[in-house]
């Protein structure tokens, strides 16, 4: 009974530490959004000239008939800040974080996968760009996110059964 009621207060522990370092990650990641937005809008854009042709400009990239503005929200460190507070909520020590922080990269690169794939549906279906832009944002970067997590969770498993064979 005593065990039953550790495992439910471990959960509780984890949530709160979880809730709370999605908050300071995000206040954290404030400051650096708006730098971001010309560095997302560049990768999307050269991505997108390669396969459909675009020209850019700031935060602006131009397709042959539309044009996509990346802001500050575009440039997902939300799901970032998210994963990064799943690796320091689970993290037992600095190894799993170490392993943990590289994945991080998977999730940022999921929100400029995100905006090449609505640009690339958006040339061609114009007319639905904003249920485009939906579909493909509630899809797209937080598939990735969830594949990034689960490659952690995998790595960090392993690495624990590799220890305790030594």
């Amino acid at each position: 009974m005593n065990n039953s009621k550790t495992n439910i207060n471990n959960k509780y522990i984890f949530l709160i530490k979880f809730f709370v370092l999605c908050i300071l990650f995000n206040i954290l990641f404030l400051p650096l959004k708006n730098r971001l937005v010309d560095i997302v809008a560049y990768q999307s854009y050269f991505i997108l000239n390669m396969l459909v042709g675009a020209s850019y400009s700031g935060n602006m990239i131009y397709l042959s008939n539309m044009v996509l503005e990346v802001i500050g929200a575009c440039v997902g460190l939300e799901l970032v800040a998210i994963y990064l507070a799943l690796v320091f909520s689970i993290s037992k020590n600095i190894k799993d974080i170490l392993i943990g922080l590289p994945l991080s990269i998977i999730v940022y690169f999921g929100n400029v996968l995100r905006i090449v794939l609505i640009g690339l549906f958006g040339v061609y279906y114009i007319h639905g760009i904003h249920m485009i832009h939906d579909i493909i944002g509630f899809i797209t970067a937080p598939t990735l996110t969830v594949m990034a997590s689960m490659i952690y969770l995998k790595l960090i498993n392993i690495s624990d059964t590799n220890e305790k064979k030594i």
